[in-house]
């Protein structure tokens, strides 16, 4: 029997647009967290936050093998956002979801726990199969291929049979090096190196015609036109 084809989600300014202003918040916290912890400027701060992304893929690793910082007490810091009040549900993603044909799961560089409050309040909790955030990435942030590799074997999916949608364009190419279908949500054609671009996450029916495993499953009749990634709205990049 064929296995059901795997969905996987990023989740900052992806299953939610950019217009929300939920990430611009974590990310100033991110910030104030190193100015704070360093006793330093928040041009200092700036600095350092940049070499850190350089050279670790993410402030927090670059927090732990530096400065001896604990992940829990980072990640509770800067995920101490009113989430609620920023996020407003999207019943146009619940429907989108409750459409695919295959089981859904978020990937995302943020912790499970704000994974978590991020979907209650978009209100699609009950429709994702699992929430894999950094703890479950060993702290080794996208894009480094290991925690790609890692869901893929955890899930038990090969790269084939994922489709992967993520707003963040370097985030993209290692799943692309595993096999997997890639959707670059906001994204642009000319710069694209993913299969297919989006505005919204809610237009993804539109290109489902093209990702290999739709035509093993429902005869291939997903929603959408041929070479048509309709947007919904204008999009951005992280």
């Amino acid at each position: 029997m064929l296995n059901r084809p795997l969905f996987i989600f990023d989740l900052d300014n992806t299953l939610y647009p950019p217009e929300v202003t939920l990430w611009r918040i974590v990310d100033a916290r991110i910030e104030e967290y190193v100015r704070r912890r360093l006793g330093t400027d928040p041009e200092t701060a700036h600095r350092v936050r940049v070499a850190f992304l350089a050279e670790f893929g993410t402030t927090l690793r670059g927090m732990m093998h530096h400065h001896g910082v604990s992940p829990g007490e980072y990640l509770e810091f800067v995920h101490d956002v009113p989430i609620p009040e920023l996020v407003p549900p999207r019943p146009e993603l619940r429907e989108m979801l409750s459409g695919l044909p295959g089981r859904c799961v978020v990937f995302t560089n943020g912790s499970e726990e704000y994974a978590r409050r991020v979907l209650d309040a978009l209100g699609v909790s009950e429709m994702m199969d699992g929430i894999y955030g950094i703890e479950f990435m060993d702290y080794i942030a996208k894009p480094s291929p290991y925690p790609y590799a890692k869901l893929l074997r955890v899930t038990g999916t090969r790269g084939e049979d994922s489709l992967f949608c993520e707003d963040s364009r370097k985030n993209l190419l290692p799943a692309i090096e595993l096999g997997m279908f890639t959707v670059w949500v906001g994204g642009n054609e000319e710069e694209s190196p993913a299969h297919a671009v989006v505005q919204d996450v809610c237009d993804l029916p539109d290109v489902l015609h093209i990702f290999p495993p739709m035509s093993r499953w429902n005869g291939g009749a997903a929603r959408g036109t041929p070479g048509n990634g309709a947007s919904r709205k204008a999009g951005g990049t992280e």
